[in-house]
């Protein structure tokens, strides 16, 4: 792997971290880089075939005081669950300790093929863990209707998905409209492949969400085409919209969100202000409110 991109996360003396070709999860003495315990998952054609292989961007800890628990996304796109004091599958979490996350999307995905996956790693706050998705890089997809890239969140506890935010969406929901000659019908990707943001005190979650199907052509779907190249602020417990600014109307030239939004708490006129600044391919800096989406600066 010559482009290792993990970031590891030290709780308690521990340091745990993604690595290999198979993602493996290593959990580390902080202090003397002794191996504590290693867990692997041999996906086989699954996770040969997988659009976001090697080790990815990392992974998540959850407690609540007693139990512990290192959650991250294979290759595979199926989403683990582990004891973080011993590396074990938990049981109660899914089948088996995996959510099979190409199953329970509202779409039909081929379990081995599906050009769905992740590298990011997961985000958790509270009881609630969002997962995102990434699909195959570059700029010329197979076909132009490919895997949708909705955003789900679940139950951190059991793996019981609580809620679905379709990133273009479906006919009886808001901004179907921008999508016209019924496009969203036979376009895909529009995923979350970055990191995501989380403001616990407002009970927000922050999407940057990419572009659809694809990178340089978008002849077959006229329209803005919300959510694409949008940052999209849902209810963390529900997912429900709250609000959306669309960076790019009809994405074209790849320019889409490539990280996490920056929530900072900045003075201006004399009183602090919740923001969210958002980097961007295109060189721009995007700043919002962050509790309504209203831009900071003026923009045209």
């Amino acid at each position: 792997e010559y482009q290792f991109e993990s970031t590891p996360l030290m709780v308690k003396n521990k340091l745990y971290s993604t690595a290999g070709s198979r993602r493996a999860v290593v959990a580390l003495d902080a202090a003397t880089g002794e191996l504590l315990w290693m867990h692997s998952e041999n996906e086989g054609v699954r996770g040969e075939r997988a659009p976001r292989r090697l080790s990815g961007r990392g992974l998540a800890y959850w407690s609540d005081g007693k139990e512990e628990r290192i959650l991250y996304v294979t290759p595979g796109y199926r989403l683990i669950a582990l004891n973080a004091r011993t590396g074990t599958l938990v049981s109660g979490f899914g089948q088996g300790g995996a959510i099979d996350l190409k199953k329970n999307d509202d779409q039909e995905i081929d379990l081995e093929s599906g050009d769905i996956g992740l590298q990011a790693a997961p985000i958790v706050a509270g009881n609630i863990i969002i997962i995102g998705a990434a699909h195959s890089a570059g700029n010329v997809p197979k076909i132009r209707k490919n895997v949708r890239g909705y955003v789900r969140g679940f139950d951190v506890k059991t793996g019981r998905r609580l809620w679905i935010f379709h990133t273009i969406p479906k006919p009886s929901e808001f901004g179907y409209q921008t999508w016209e000659n019924d496009s969203a019908s036979n376009t895909g990707n529009a995923g979350v492949w970055g990191q995501m943001s989380i403001d616990q005190e407002l009970g927000l979650a922050y999407l940057p969400v990419e572009m659809p199907t694809g990178d340089y052509y978008g002849g077959y779907r006229p329209g803005a085409g919300l959510f694409g190249e949008s940052i999209v602020a849902v209810d963390l417990r529900t997912g429900k919209l709250r609000w959306h600014y669309q960076l790019i109307h009809h994405g074209l030239w790849d320019m889409d969100i490539p990280c996490a939004p920056m929530l900072v708490d900045v003075p201006i006129n004399g009183k602090i202000v919740k923001v969210l600044a958002q980097p961007t391919k295109q060189a721009f800096l995007y700043v919002f409110n962050r509790e309504n989406g209203q831009p900071i600066w003026p923009m045209e």
